[in-house]
């Protein structure tokens, strides 16, 4: 057997596998991500956070990708530490099942994904359609997946040295582990990983012992892999990661010490086929996890947030103060904050290499602070109506400023993921377009910062305008945009999902910010005085 023909095909049936659940995942999150973060945020029940979590997993195809993102709700304060490790391990649980359902004798289903989601995803128009397309296409690839890595494994019997390698496997059930924490932390999935190994106990003869120990280590590697990805964040965020770690990898610990005794009898379970018991031992360790969930606020306790951390962002509201505007100054100066974490986040996400992680913890700070804000609002003493407009203003503002960065760390940015992946290539023309809306939304940023501490009408009145030109000009790169997709113009064809949002998102974020210039108009009398009004008065303000 030719050693380098097997890698190949092993490893291109696991790449095919890591593409499929991406693309997939991307399709999932842009039809249901709005609704899966509210889902989250909302008062439940222990169990009914399991529940969501588990649906999430299976769903997202992978614990990953939840756990994250309950990690940056508790860092954001939206939900409590213990919810967000709650939901994590119900991810876990979710996960599991995923595995179960990708191994049932329903693999004949996958070319009619292939053909269905293919045609959704080709020819649909309506952006809803389309990323449904995505998902169904993605789970026949990812059937069509692992067809492609039994297939590489069944031909591992001709190879000579596959025999003892696998027997060493089968006696030492700690190296195994240890190859099931590398291979998971090599494919940023345990899902790929024990899929793969799954391959190998049906058709390349890994045993019962080997086998065990593999499992064990994919769920170290897949405790690990979010605690690495957030290694740089010291909010609650990192300490949700680290506990729901601590807890996995204890058991996987108590998992492997029993299976490396020396009373072991591997015989008790050998009238079943190897896979199965590995299916069976994946779910049953992390069910095994739902029922050690009540250890997890006596674990939550041992990662404590830094002190440093807890305290940032907090507002410092003068003593005993009655006077409005000292009270409006104190605010300002938080929301001023964070506008300065906003212009962070912004040039991060608009620059040539996007720092996603970056991005991510300044808007978990973004979000700590405006729940800082909201706590010190809620501390003012009784204001009368007529000199509590300019704090509703502010309120308003930088609920606004959370929002863009809302935009900037979601959609913004998983799209220059999509990008940095290669998923797709915008032309030339199109990066001119997005780089040109980019440098006047920045310009847009730095007006609003200005009127919202000058009280300025005329910069207020030229931040109005510029709010027009941000938006001309984005319906100006749409407009090109299109007619390069009509000419047949194949990178724009592909790239056409992430142009559009990306531009609709930049204008979203300018809009979002110059509401402060028509808030000032107004106060002073001058939005009346023209056509502005009705427009203000059409967005809500």
């Amino acid at each position: 057997m030719d050693v380098l023909s097997f890698l190949a095909h092993l490893m291109s049936g696991a790449t095919l596998l890591l593409f499929a659940v991406r693309f997939m995942r991307i399709g999932i999150e842009r039809l249901w991500n709005a609704r899966i973060r509210k889902s989250l945020s909302g008062e439940t029940t222990a169990l009914s956070l399991m529940a969501k979590g588990a649906g999430l997993g299976f769903l997202m195809q992978g614990a990953t990708v939840v756990m994250l993102m309950a990690a940056g709700l508790a860092g954001s304060r939206t939900i409590p530490l213990l919810s967000a490790a709650l939901l994590a391990v119900g991810a876990d649980f979710g996960s599991a099942l995923v595995v179960q359902f990708l191994t049932l004798p329903v693999g004949a289903i996958g070319p009619l994904a292939i053909l269905v989601g293919g045609w959704l995803y080709l020819n649909s128009s309506e952006p809803d359609r389309r990323n449904f397309g995505r998902v169904v296409l993605g789970l026949g690839l990812v059937f069509l997946s692992l067809s492609l890595i039994r297939q590489a494994v069944i031909p591992l019997q001709q190879f000579s040295g596959a025999g003892a390698v696998l027997a060493y496997l089968n006696e030492d059930p700690v190296t195994a582990a240890l190859l099931g924490v590398v291979l998971a932390l090599a494919m940023h999935s345990s899902l790929a990983a024990i899929l793969t190994a799954l391959a190998f106990a049906s058709h390349g003869d890994l045993g019962l012992i080997g086998g065990l120990g593999f499992i064990i280590g994919c769920n170290i590697g897949s405790a690990l892999l979010p605690v690495w990805l957030l290694r740089s964040d010291q909010s609650e965020a990192a300490t949700v990661a680290k506990s729901v770690a601590a807890l996995r990898i204890a058991l996987a610990v108590l998992c492997l010490a029993a299976l490396s005794l020396p009373y072991w009898n591997a015989d008790l379970l050998s009238a079943q086929p190897v896979h199965r018991v590995m299916l069976v031992a994946h779910l049953g360790f992390n069910f095994l996890l739902l029922l050690l969930t009540p250890a997890l606020p006596a674990i939550l306790r041992l990662f404590p947030v830094a002190a440093a951390d807890a305290e940032e962002e907090r507002v410092l509201l003068p003593g005993n103060e009655q006077d409005p505007r000292f009270l409006a100054a104190a605010l300002k100066g938080q929301v001023n904050r964070m506008l300065e974490l906003l212009i962070q986040m912004f040039e991060l996400a608009t620059g040539d290499a996007a720092n996603l992680a970056e991005i991510d913890a300044l808007e978990t700070r973004l979000n700590r602070a405006l729940s800082r804000l909201r706590e010190a609002f809620a501390q003012l003493p009784e204001i009368a109506d007529e000199d509590s407009h300019d704090i509703r203003q502010i309120m308003d503002f930088a609920i606004r400023i959370e929002a863009s960065g809302d935009l900037l760390s979601g959609k913004y940015a998983a799209i220059r993921r999509e990008a940095e992946r290669g998923d797709f290539v915008f032309t030339d023309a199109g990066k001119s377009e997005i780089a040109t809306l980019a440098d006047q939304v920045r310009r847009g940023i730095v007006l609003a910062r200005h009127v919202f501490w000058s009280d300025d009408t005329t910069a207020a009145r030229d931040l109005v305008l510029h709010k027009q030109y941000v938006t001309n000009l984005e319906a100006e790169s749409k407009r090109q945009h299109l007619l390069r997709v009509r000419s047949g113009n194949l990178l724009s064809l592909g790239s056409s999902d992430g142009h559009l949002e990306l531009v609709a998102a930049l204008k979203s974020i300018n809009s979002k910010l110059a509401t402060i210039g028509y808030a000032v108009l107004d106060k002073n009398g001058e939005l009346a005085k023209s056509r502005l009004k009705a427009k203000a008065l059409g967005q809500g303000l």
